[in-house]
């Protein structure tokens, strides 16, 4: 009987937990980070057979989160949508951390217990990264498994081996789900140490120095490096990082109060009754606190490196809240409390750009009009953000900010050392070299904000060789962006010979109103009476007299020489528009 009635509360309490997480989690849909789509791409090309890579060429480990993208992969493979996998998995994960909690106390559920809990699930981090694509709700859910598990050999000094091996689990998942993920391993046998377990503590580390050296392994056997990619590109030491980890610590503090506020007081209370079960946790987020102070915080929304934070919080403020009597005064309280945090966690800046932050989606527009245009050619398509257009696009790219280049995180060029932490590469020469076919800035956006952006699309080669265009589509809704294509593209650019001028129509870019768009997969532009188009060229393989190939009854095609440069427009008389593929000029025989 007494079995059954704790289940008979436990599982109510969990499901309306639950259905609290989903709830916020709905409020910020439909958030997707960008770099998810980074992730998303290594595991759609792990399941095409095209390995851990996110394009062709040399593999590069451009991801940060090895369990994160196999799971993912797995979702893939399937057959689940990977937008659907990875919410799939946030959510999942996070109900985990529900369930973690309040299954260690589910022989004595107090109401203190669930304050505490509820301020946890209806915090922005984890109703923001519950669905936004990383792997931050995977990290949360190992950690909520790991404190109980590690619980078990506090409580018992005489644990078997293979206790300590068990409960190394979720620290040693921890350490392929991020390279990161080690410090909670460190943290876990510096409290038993400390507590004096000695040299058992260490068996903790056995499983997590495998797995560690496994993927080492792999990363040299498959990508021919000691560390990951990404850790070339972020790991940026300096006082600018070091005051801006600082402000990140305390702002997203000061969102998370009075839950911040509740493991403070706990670990001050926990240090002076030298109480191991709080002072695990705790100890994981002093070593998590101070290796985000020397990275410098994050640059996502709503505090993403919160997350593990908030599942510690969780731990170190339950195993010692003091119980509460129940009075109007403390009810009232509690409810204005209650009602600060949820105002604090929509109101801040960081939280409100993940509910209004939907350029990745715009992003899709415009790649699904490249994949359906040029998927065939597969024209190379270089960015600045490597999720969005690669992932929906499936092109051959290049990521301009080196996460996913080798030579890139090697050669970073004279970036801004004080920008966006990760974005600082900047090596338009390489870029230069490559030519390739189309360049992406911000996700189809204005050459601004980043350094690379701005040195190369004011370099004089930039200039000569390519050409902005507004690109229009759309599936799955209407949206406009900007890209820039090689004019001199032997896959998607102007054809000069000496007796013929072939011109992709979308190169007729001269007037702002032009879009280039897709009619049942064939790329071009289209005209009216009110927008004609036109364009300027220069560098004719020959001077002299050029006509049209041929006219049409729906256009007109007008030539007007200027010194070395010809104006080629196109006009129509047509009452409906007019879609125009491409135009075709020829030499004159006699010239």
């Amino acid at each position: 009987m007494k079995q059954a009635f704790v289940w008979n509360r436990f599982v109510p309490v969990f499901l309306a937990f639950t259905a609290v997480l989903i709830l916020n989690a709905l409020i910020y849909m439909p958030f997707l980070s960008d770099d998810a789509l980074i992730s998303m791409r290594y595991s759609m090309r792990l399941v095409d057979g095209d390995g851990l890579t996110w394009t062709e060429g040399p593999a590069v480990e451009g991801y940060s989160n090895l369990l994160w993208v196999l799971l993912t992969a797995a979702g893939v493979f399937l057959g689940i949508n990977g937008v659907v996998t990875v919410r799939l998995l946030g959510i999942l994960s996070m109900i985990c951390f529900v369930f973690c909690v309040l299954f260690a106390y589910r022989r004595s559920i107090r109401r203190e217990h669930m304050i505490v809990l509820l301020f946890a699930v209806i915090s922005a981090p984890v109703g923001v990264w519950a669905i936004g694509g990383l792997e931050q709700p995977l990290v949360a859910a190992l950690l909520a498994l790991a404190i109980p598990l590690i619980w078990r050999i506090i409580d018992n000094r005489q644990a078997a081996v293979s206790l300590y091996l068990s409960s190394s689990i979720p620290l040693a998942l921890l350490c392929v789900t991020r390279p990161d993920g080690v410090l909670f391993t460190f943290a876990a046998v510096a409290v038993l140490l400390f507590s004096g377990y000695g040299k058992r503590a260490f068996l903790l580390a056995v499983l997590p120095g495998f797995f560690i050296l496994a993927q080492l392994g792999f990363r040299l056997g498959y990508y021919g490096d000691f560390i990951p990619n990404t850790a070339r590109i972020k790991m940026c030491s300096s006082v600018h990082y070091f005051v801006g980890g600082i402000k990140y610590l305390i702002r997203g503090a000061l969102v998370l109060f009075p839950l911040s506020l509740f493991s403070v007081a706990a670990t001050v209370k926990a240090v002076r009754r030298r109480h191991i079960r709080t002072l695990l946790p705790a100890a994981m987020a002093l070593v998590w606190i101070v290796y985000l102070i020397l990275i410098g915080g994050d640059i996502f929304p709503a505090y993403r490196h919160f997350v593990p934070l908030v599942i510690l919080f969780t731990w170190i403020s339950i195993e010692e809240f003091p119980q509460i009597k129940r009075t109007f005064r403390t009810i009232f309280l509690f409810v204005v409390i209650l009602l600060l945090f949820i105002a604090l966690q929509y109101a801040d800046s960081r939280s409100r750009e993940a509910r209004e932050e939907r350029w990745e989606w715009n992003g899709q527009v415009t790649a699904l009009v490249l994949k359906e245009a040029f998927g065939e050619r597969e024209p190379l398509l270089a960015v600045t953000a490597a999720g969005s257009l690669p992932y929906w696009s499936e092109l051959p790219s290049l990521d301009m900010l080196g996460l996913n280049d080798r030579y890139l995180a090697v050669n970073q060029g004279d970036g801004d050392k004080r920008g966006l932490l990760g974005h600082n590469v900047c090596n338009p020469d390489y870029i230069l070299e490559l030519q390739p076919d189309i360049i992406s800035f911000n996700v189809a956006g204005e050459p601004s904000g980043l350094a690379i952006a701005e040195s190369l699309s004011s370099s004089g080669e930039f200039q000569r060789l390519y050409s902005r265009m507004t690109i229009r589509g759309t599936r799955p809704y209407i949206c406009h962006g900007v890209l820039w294509f090689n004019r001199e593209s032997t896959l998607l650019g102007i054809e000069k010979t000496a007796d013929s001028i072939v011109m992709p129509a979308y190169f007729f870019n001269m007037y702002k109103h032009t879009v280039m768009q897709n009619l049942n997969g064939i790329p071009g532009i289209t005209i009216s009476s009110r927008f004609p188009a036109g364009i300027v060229l220069t560098d004719l393989p020959y001077a002299g007299e050029w006509t049209p190939a041929e006219q049409s009854q729906f256009y007109s095609i007008r030539l007007q020489s200027a010194g070395d440069s010809l104006l080629v427009e196109l006009d129509t008389n047509n009452t409906e528009p007019v879609f125009i593929r491409r135009v075709v000029l020829t030499r004159n025989a006699d010239q």
